[in-house]
């Protein structure tokens, strides 16, 4: 069955169009693993789309325990490994179809996580960000945070644990409890990533308020004078509440590098995932660098 192709909206000078089947529609599926194998997919598919297109092989050099690269006949076998799930998708397509409705319009009424300013979104940054809704949802419900309290980004601090069950990369570092900050940040499995960033909003090191952007914006494409657009802020792959779950975004791991010292069991875990994708790795020892204010 030949697959039918969609080209989504890019911003201008974006260069290379992202395509989905047009089956590829997670919007009628609530189990989260399927939304995390269409987001895999979707990943996959626009790495190839970039590489097809001749995109700098610096910016995303594939990687391999060989050393080799894929040839031709690898990229075959790819194409025809998703045109069978494809085909296998569409089947459930028409039962699916007023589901779709409903799942658009929960999307939208939970939205007030999503930053759209000044960042264009295609199909894979909704449903980036959808994960990454659904991860902060659940890790608030572990804090005991306000849902409405996360929804509007209102500057808080973060209550103390009710519970002992709480996972040990959610327990509350000291400073949640004396800086305030977007509820957000308390959702990140990572102790000492959220420290960092809260003593650098207390010592007025970064713009705060871009940080919660970016957050909140994950999965958007920004766009750059000059450069490529690139994807922002954290991917959610799995479980909310383990480190090993979360990916930085390169346009993150460029913008916040001052914020990941300290960090690099999460450096690892991005690696981990960009690996499988063939991508270009991050150094996993980070430099010391100044602060900006973004």
């Amino acid at each position: 069955m030949d697959r039918q192709y969609r080209t989504i909206a890019q911003p201008s000078g974006y260069g290379i169009p992202i395509t989905a089947v047009v089956n590829e529609n997670w919007r009628g599926k609530n189990d989260p693993a399927e939304r995390r194998r269409i987001q895999n997919r979707l990943n996959q598919r626009a790495f190839r789309e970039r590489q097809r297109a001749g995109q700098s092989p610096k910016k995303y050099k594939a990687r391999s325990v060989s050393g080799s690269q894929p040839d031709s006949s690898s990229e075959e076998e790819e194409d025809n490994e998703d045109a069978e799930e494809d085909d296998e998708d569409e089947e459930n397509d028409e039962d699916e179809k007023d589901e779709e409705d409903d799942d658009e319009d929960d999307v939208k009424s939970k939205s007030s996580l999503l930053s759209t300013e000044g960042n264009t979104w295609d199909e894979l940054a909704r449903l980036i960000n959808r994960n990454l809704l659904q991860a902060a949802y659940a890790n608030a419900q572990l804090l005991s945070i306000d849902v409405q309290s996360l929804r509007s980004g209102a500057l808080t601090y973060t209550p103390r644990p009710t519970s002992r069950s709480i996972p040990t990369a959610l327990v509350p570092v000291e400073l949640q409890y004396r800086v305030a900050h977007d509820p957000v940040i308390d959702i990140i499995p990572h102790p000492r990533l959220r420290h960092n960033i809260l003593c650098a909003i207390a010592n007025n090191q970064i713009n705060a308020a871009a940080l919660s952007c970016c957050i909140r914006g994950s999965g958007a494409i920004e766009q750059a004078k000059g450069a490529a657009g690139q994807r922002t802020g954290l991917v959610v792959w799995s479980a909310g509440e383990k480190l090993e779950s979360w990916e930085l975004s390169e346009q993150f791991f460029r913008r916040w590098t001052v914020l990941l010292q300290g960090c690099e069991d999460l450096v690892a875990a991005t690696n981990a995932w960009r690996s499988k994708r063939g991508e270009r790795l991050f150094p996993s020892i980070l430099e010391r660098g100044g602060s900006r204010r973004s």
